[in-house]
Protein backbone atom coordinates (compact mmCIF):
# COMPACT_ATOMS: atom_id res chain seq x y z
CA UNK A 1 0.00 0.00 0.00
CA UNK A 2 1.41 2.83 -0.69
CA UNK A 3 1.03 6.15 1.07
CA UNK A 4 -0.88 9.71 -0.56
CA UNK A 5 1.92 12.00 -1.59
CA UNK A 6 2.38 15.39 -3.89
CA UNK A 7 4.57 17.77 -4.96
CA UNK A 8 5.73 20.81 -3.04
CA UNK A 9 4.99 24.62 -4.35
CA UNK A 10 8.04 25.37 -7.00
CA UNK A 11 8.79 21.71 -6.35
CA UNK A 12 10.82 22.17 -3.51
CA UNK A 13 10.68 18.46 -2.74
CA UNK A 14 7.61 16.50 -1.44
CA UNK A 15 4.87 15.54 1.47
CA UNK A 16 4.00 11.73 2.08
CA UNK A 17 1.37 11.34 4.55
CA UNK A 18 1.81 8.32 5.92
CA UNK A 19 -1.39 8.52 8.71
CA UNK A 20 -3.94 11.33 8.48
CA UNK A 21 -4.88 13.82 5.87
CA UNK A 22 -2.90 16.73 4.38
CA UNK A 23 -4.95 19.35 2.00
CA UNK A 24 -6.44 16.45 -0.76
CA UNK A 25 -4.38 13.47 0.58
CA UNK A 26 -5.54 11.42 2.65
CA UNK A 27 -3.86 8.28 4.36
CA UNK A 28 -5.42 4.29 3.56
CA UNK A 29 -4.73 3.72 7.65
CA UNK A 30 -7.51 3.86 9.53
CA UNK A 31 -7.14 6.55 12.32
CA UNK A 32 -10.09 6.79 15.12
CA UNK A 33 -8.69 9.97 16.35
CA UNK A 34 -7.38 13.26 14.79
CA UNK A 35 -3.38 12.19 14.27
CA UNK A 36 -1.32 12.69 11.55
CA UNK A 37 2.24 11.40 10.20
CA UNK A 38 4.10 13.19 7.36
CA UNK A 39 7.41 12.18 5.64
CA UNK A 40 8.71 15.50 4.29
CA UNK A 41 11.66 15.69 2.04
CA UNK A 42 13.43 19.30 0.93
CA UNK A 43 15.85 19.89 -1.30
CA UNK A 44 18.68 21.81 -1.05
CA UNK A 45 17.80 25.80 -0.03
CA UNK A 46 13.90 25.21 0.13
CA UNK A 47 11.79 25.45 2.74
CA UNK A 48 8.00 24.42 3.23
CA UNK A 49 5.07 25.69 6.36
CA UNK A 50 2.42 24.40 7.44
CA UNK A 51 -0.20 25.68 9.59
CA UNK A 52 -1.47 23.95 12.74
CA UNK A 53 -4.43 23.88 14.50
CA UNK A 54 -4.33 24.99 18.49
CA UNK A 55 -4.57 21.69 20.96
CA UNK A 56 -3.02 19.82 18.68
CA UNK A 57 -0.02 18.22 20.19
CA UNK A 58 3.24 18.21 17.27
CA UNK A 59 6.62 16.74 16.99
CA UNK A 60 9.14 16.21 14.65
CA UNK A 61 12.53 13.64 13.85
CA UNK A 62 15.22 14.23 12.12
CA UNK A 63 16.58 10.56 10.83
CA UNK A 64 19.24 11.52 9.08
CA UNK A 65 20.14 15.48 8.88
CA UNK A 66 20.40 19.03 10.31
CA UNK A 67 17.24 21.38 9.44
CA UNK A 68 15.72 24.97 11.03
CA UNK A 69 12.45 24.20 12.58
CA UNK A 70 10.92 27.99 13.27
CA UNK A 71 14.59 29.58 12.62
CA UNK A 72 16.11 27.18 15.25
CA UNK A 73 18.85 25.07 14.22
CA UNK A 74 18.14 21.13 15.04
CA UNK A 75 20.74 18.16 14.97
CA UNK A 76 19.97 14.94 12.83
CA UNK A 77 19.00 12.69 15.13
CA UNK A 78 17.54 15.13 17.50
CA UNK A 79 13.50 14.91 18.52
CA UNK A 80 11.78 18.08 18.51
CA UNK A 81 7.93 18.93 20.47
CA UNK A 82 6.39 22.28 19.61
CA UNK A 83 4.25 23.88 21.46
CA UNK A 84 0.28 23.46 21.48
CA UNK A 85 -0.37 26.96 20.51
CA UNK A 86 -2.30 27.08 16.29
CA UNK A 87 0.14 28.70 14.26
CA UNK A 88 2.86 27.73 11.27
CA UNK A 89 5.20 25.58 11.27
CA UNK A 90 8.39 26.41 9.09
CA UNK A 91 10.76 24.26 8.04
CA UNK A 92 14.25 25.34 6.05
CA UNK A 93 16.78 23.51 4.26
CA UNK A 94 20.16 25.30 4.09
CA UNK A 95 22.48 22.24 3.75
CA UNK A 96 23.52 21.72 -0.17
CA UNK A 97 22.00 17.89 0.29
CA UNK A 98 17.75 16.74 0.55
CA UNK A 99 16.79 16.45 3.67
CA UNK A 100 13.67 14.27 5.07
CA UNK A 101 12.10 15.31 8.18
CA UNK A 102 8.75 13.47 9.77
CA UNK A 103 6.31 15.37 11.85
CA UNK A 104 3.86 13.70 13.57
CA UNK A 105 0.89 14.27 16.71
CA UNK A 106 -2.30 14.67 16.72
CA UNK A 107 -5.29 15.31 19.77
CA UNK A 108 -4.52 15.41 22.75
CA UNK A 109 -4.65 11.49 24.75
CA UNK A 110 -6.44 12.22 27.39
CA UNK A 111 -7.53 8.42 28.70
CA UNK A 112 -5.57 6.65 31.55
CA UNK A 113 -2.76 4.63 30.12
CA UNK A 114 -1.41 1.84 31.87
CA UNK A 115 1.64 -0.41 29.90
CA UNK A 116 3.20 -3.51 31.50
CA UNK A 117 4.98 -5.75 29.34
CA UNK A 118 3.34 -5.91 26.03
CA UNK A 119 0.13 -4.84 27.20
CA UNK A 120 -1.48 -1.21 27.23
CA UNK A 121 -4.83 -0.71 28.84
CA UNK A 122 -7.03 1.98 30.44
CA UNK A 123 -6.26 0.49 34.31
CA UNK A 124 -4.42 -1.84 36.00
CA UNK A 125 -7.55 -4.38 36.30
CA UNK A 126 -7.57 -4.48 32.83
CA UNK A 127 -3.86 -5.40 32.77
CA UNK A 128 -4.34 -8.42 35.08
CA UNK A 129 -7.37 -9.33 32.67
CA UNK A 130 -5.23 -9.43 29.58
CA UNK A 131 -2.26 -11.25 31.38
CA UNK A 132 -4.63 -13.95 32.32
CA UNK A 133 -6.12 -14.56 29.48
CA UNK A 134 -3.29 -14.74 27.84
CA UNK A 135 -2.14 -17.12 29.85
CA UNK A 136 -5.61 -19.37 29.36
CA UNK A 137 -4.86 -19.34 25.66
CA UNK A 138 -7.27 -17.02 24.51
CA UNK A 139 -5.16 -15.01 22.60
CA UNK A 140 -4.47 -18.08 19.97
CA UNK A 141 -1.25 -20.03 19.06
CA UNK A 142 1.62 -19.62 17.08
CA UNK A 143 2.47 -22.81 15.19
CA UNK A 144 6.36 -23.52 14.71
CA UNK A 145 7.11 -25.78 11.89
CA UNK A 146 9.36 -28.66 12.82
CA UNK A 147 12.43 -27.77 11.23
CA UNK A 148 14.27 -30.38 8.64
Amino acid sequence: MKSPKKALPDHDGWIKVIVGNYQELSSKIPNYSRQFLYHIQLKAGAQFSLTMESETEVAAFLPMQNAMLNDTEFQAGEFIEFDKAAGEIEIKNNSLTTIDVLLFGGEEYTEAVVAEGPFVMNSQSEITTAYRDFHAGKYGEIKVAAQK
